[in-house]
């Protein structure tokens, strides 16, 4: 599934998929993938946007309905 919080997360913050990737350590395409959930982050990946974005784990990778949270990863 496509991550729409981290992508709002980025482009709130002025990042491209470019610069995300260097930040992070991966390649432009492993970004793209990674980010529109055709390939999972790592936890070493995980633990760079955490602290990027001064977020939990489940701030950028979970959604809040009305009754529960549901994963989005």
């Amino acid at each position: 599934m496509k991550h729409n919080k981290l992508k709002a997360l980025r482009v709130e913050h002025g990042l491209t998929q470019t610069q995300m990737a260097k930040l992070i350590g991966i390649g432009i395409t492993t970004y793209n993938n990674k980010e529109n959930g055709k390939v999972d982050f790592n936890i070493t990946e995980i633990e760079k946007i955490k602290k990027l974005f001064h977020k939990s784990y489940e701030e950028i990778f979970f959604r809040q309905s009305a009754h529960d949270t549901q994963y989005i990863a």
